[in-house]
């Protein structure tokens, strides 16, 4: 199979947009092409090419954006992921070769994980779409699922931590897996499965630096900021039940709540080493990261250290 080369990015502004986009800029062999809302403000470096769309991104509009792309690379906001079956059917007006959905996260073509949140059931659908025409040969797909990201996820008050009031707040006993890899190796994970066409054609990659609990969590935040947190239970089954009937009220809000309980319960797809497939971090050459070296990056970015 011929290497990709042309890349469009949608979401570069996003959370992993900004690090993929960086990553990309180190990569002599791809040309990248970012898709940007008009309404957006942000602004990239000045010999990155921009494409300007419509915020509701016009079907005709995403075709004639897509054509001469060899690969569309989503990274759109959680609560927008449904507008990818349209982007979907556009790459394959455009003759796009290969699309990667905003994916992220944990194993969403699980029933159990697509029936706790509706993000998570778009983003399965979305998966099974892209099998169904990756299946008559339109178009393939290459997925990324990466665990939780612990520096953003503490800059959120995600996953329990709240760091700034000395908080942390487990789901049941804390002793839930779920799988974590930084930012960076999310990044660079997508880029080398792009370099390796063949290999990661159709494939789900799983990425995981490493997996842990919520409790092995709190102790290695406690240990390096050298505090002692006051800490909260939540019950997990309680809890999934009054979030799930806020969204039905119109919260959508509440949808984060239970994304958050769907990795730290550990049972909705989120310890990425015991779902079926392959971590594909040893593979791809990506560097080892501890959990120690993680966190105390995260504590030091939001000055905490």
């Amino acid at each position: 199979m011929a290497d990709f080369r042309n890349i469009l990015l949608i979401g570069a502004s996003g959370s992993i947009g900004t690090v993929l986009l960086s990553e990309f800029q180190r990569e002599p062999g791809f040309t990248v092409t970012i898709l940007q809302r008009a309404s957006s403000k942000f602004q990239p470096p000045a010999h990155v090419k921009v494409i300007s769309i419509a915020d509701s991104y016009p079907t005709d509009d995403l075709v004639t954006a897509f054509k001469g792309q060899d690969v569309v690379v989503n990274c759109m906001t959680t609560l927008s992921v449904a507008d990818q079956f349209r982007m979907v059917d556009a790459a394959i007006a455009a003759g796009v070769r290969r699309y990667v959905p905003s994916e992220y996260g944990l194993n969403n073509a699980r029933p159990e994980a697509q029936a706790l949140n509706e993000v998570f059931h778009e983003k399965g659908k979305i998966q099974e779409y892209l099998r169904a025409k990756a299946a008559t040969g339109a178009i393939e797909w290459t997925s990324i699922a990466c665990g939780i990201w612990l520096k953003w996820g503490m800059a959120h008050d995600f996953v329990g931590m709240h760091v700034r009031e000395g908080k942390f707040v487990f789901w049941d006993d804390g002793d839930g897996y779920f799988s974590c890899t930084t930012e960076e190796n999310t990044a660079a994970g997508l880029i080398k499965a792009l370099k390796k066409p063949d290999e990661t054609k159709n494939v789900a990659v799983f990425l995981s630096d490493f997996a842990i609990t919520q409790k092995q969590l709190l102790a290695a935040i406690e240990k390096i900021q050298r505090v002692k947190y006051a800490t909260e239970t939540i019950d997990s089954e309680a809890f999934i039940r009054e979030k799930q009937e806020a969204v039905r009220g119109g919260d959508k809000f509440a949808t984060y709540a239970l994304i958050e309980s769907g990795f730290v319960t550990g049972r909705f797809g989120g310890h990425l080493e015991k779902e079926p497939g392959e971590i594909w971090n040893e593979r791809l050459g990506l560097p080892k990261h501890t959990l120690d070296e993680v966190v105390t990056d995260a504590l030091q970015s939001m000055g905490m250290l």
